[in-house]
C-alpha cells in the first residue's frame, strides 16, 4: 500500500483530520459524520476495523499506475452530540454554523498542504449530508474577494455520496418523526428522556432544513451524486423501523445514482471488511469518481480564473473612469504660457513655464492594482 496512514485513535474530535495521504495524492475524499457521531467511531465497525484507512487504500491502489486513485482522506468533526455527559456538552450551535466551520476548517486544511485545487469527493452519513449540503450552498453563493478559498470548497467539490441522508421536504411532522427516530436510535438508554439544542432545532425550525434541500436542488447538478439508502430496519425496544425510508433518503431526481446497503442506518457506515454489505457500491463509487475527477476540476479552475480576472479588469477600468487625469478636448489650441501673451508691445516677453501637474493619487492605484492583476494572472497561467 503507498502511501500512510495515521493511527484511528489519534483523530481529532473536532474539525479536519488526515488521516491517509498517498504520496502524489490528486483527489481529497472528506467524511462527515452524522448525529451523535464522530469522526472515528462513526466509520468504524464493530471488529474495530477503520475502513477509511484498513480498506480504501487498498482497493484504490492497482498494478497500473493509470487505475490506481491517488488521494487523501480526511475526516471532519463537529459537536452533533445528542446529550452532554459530563466532559462533552451538547451543541448549542445550528446548522449554519457548523457549515460554516466546515468550509473554513477544509478550506484552511488544504490551503495549508497547497491542495486548494484538488477535486473533492464527500462521503456524508445521515445529518451530516445536510450539513455538507449547507456547506457546499455557502461556499457556492460566496462572492467576497478577500476569502477566495472559501468559494474553493464548491469549485473543487466534484461528487457527493450521501449514506442515509434525509432529503424530506418541508413537512413538520415527517422531519419529526426522522429526528426522533435519530435520538431513539443513537441515544444512550441513561439519558433516553434528554435532549440537546440542535435536536430541538432540528424538529421545530423545519423551515431551516427545507431551504437547504431546496437550494441545493439549484446547484446539485454541477456535482456527481450517489445516495444509498438502508435496507434493514432498526430495532426500537422490539418495533422495528427504518430511520430514514428509502423515500427520503433516496428522492428521485435526474442525473443521481441509487443503491441499498442490507444494514441498519447507523450499521450503513460501517464495514469490517471488503466484503461487507455497502463497502463495494461505495468504494468503487468512490474510486471511479477520483479517477474521473482532476481534468473536469481543472477546467472548472481555469474557468473561474478566467472570470476572477475579468472582474479584476473591469474594476480597473472602472477605476480609470472615475479617476483618470483631467485632459483637453481633442483639437483645443494649446497657448503660449506667457505672462505678457497678447501684448502688442515688441519688447520681448518673458515666458513663465508652468511646472508638471502632480500626477492625481489615483494614478498610482490604478497601477499598482494592474500590476497585481498582472502577476495573479501570469500565476494562474
Amino acid at each position: 500500500m503507498d502511501g500512510s496512514a495515521i493511527n484511528p485513535n489519534e483523530i481529532n474530535r473536532f474539525e479536519v483530520t488526515e488521516v491517509y495521504a498517498h504520496p502524489q495524492a490528486e483527489v481529497d475524499i472528506v467524511l462527515v459524520h452524522g448525529l451523535n457521531g464522530h469522526p472515528q467511531h462513526t466509520w468504524t465497525a464493530k471488529n474495530g476495523i477503520f475502513w477509511p484507512t484498513a480498506l480504501l487504500p487498498v482497493t484504490f491502489s492497482s498494478k497500473d499506475p493509470n487505475k490506481s486513485a491517488k488521494v487523501r482522506i480526511l475526516v471532519y468533526g463537529y459537536n452533533a452530540d445528542v446529550v452532554a455527559f459530563a466532559e462533552k456538552s451538547a451543541s448549542h450551535d445550528r446548522i449554519h454554523e457548523h457549515a460554516q466551520s466546515l468550509v473554513s476548517s477544509l478550506a484552511l486544511e488544504r490551503k495549508s498542504e497547497e491542495a486548494e485545487e484538488n477535486p473533492i469527493i464527500w462521503v456524508a452519513h445521515s445529518l451530516g449530508g445536510i450539513l455538507v449540503k449547507r456547506a457546499l450552498e455557502i461556499s457556492h453563493d460566496y462572492q467576497g474577494k478577500s476569502n477566495d478559498e472559501i468559494r474553493s470548497i464548491a469549485v473543487s467539490t466534484f461528487g457527493i455520496i450521501f449514506l442515509g441522508t434525509p432529503h424530506t421536504g418541508a413537512d413538520p411532522a415527517k422531519w419529526g418523526l426522522i429526528f426522533q427516530g435519530m435520538v431513539s436510535a443513537l441515544m444512550p438508554k441513561k439519558a433516553m428522556d434528554s435532549e440537546s439544542i440542535l435536536i430541538k432545532t432540528l424538529t421545530t425550525n423545519n423551515e431551516t432544513l427545507a431551504n437547504i434541500n431546496l437550494h441545493f436542488l439549484d446547484i446539485y447538478q454541477r456535482f456527481k451524486i450517489c445516495m444509498a439508502h438502508e435496507s434493514l430496519k432498526t430495532d426500537f425496544k422490539g418495533t422495528k423501523a427504518f430511520i430514514v425510508d428509502q423515500t427520503s433518503a433516496s428522492p428521485l431526481l435526474p442525473d443521481v445514482s441509487y443503491f441499498g446497503i442490507e444494514a441498519t442506518h447507523s450499521g450503513m457506515c460501517k464495514y469490517e471488511s471488503k466484503r461487507a454489505p455497502g463497502y463495494m457500491n461505495v468504494s468503487t463509487k468512490i474510486k471511479t469518481w477520483a479517477l474521473e475527477a482532476s481534468p473536469i476540476v481543472r477546467a472548472r479552475w481555469r474557468h473561474e480564473k478566467k472570470k476572477r480576472a475579468d472582474e479584476t479588469e473591469a474594476q480597473i477600468r472602472e477605476l480609470r473612469g472615475q479617476f483618470g487625469d483631467p485632459t483637453l478636448a481633442p483639437g483645443t489650441p494649446q497657448q503660449p504660457q506667457g505672462m505678457y501673451h497678447g501684448s502688442s508691445s515688441s519688447l520681448p516677453q518673458p515666458v513663465l513655464t508652468e511646472s508638471p501637474r502632480a500626477r492625481p493619487i489615483f494614478d498610482y492605484e490604478v497601477s499598482e492594482v494592474e500590476e497585481e492583476d498582472f502577476v495573479m494572472a501570469d500565476r494562474w497561467s
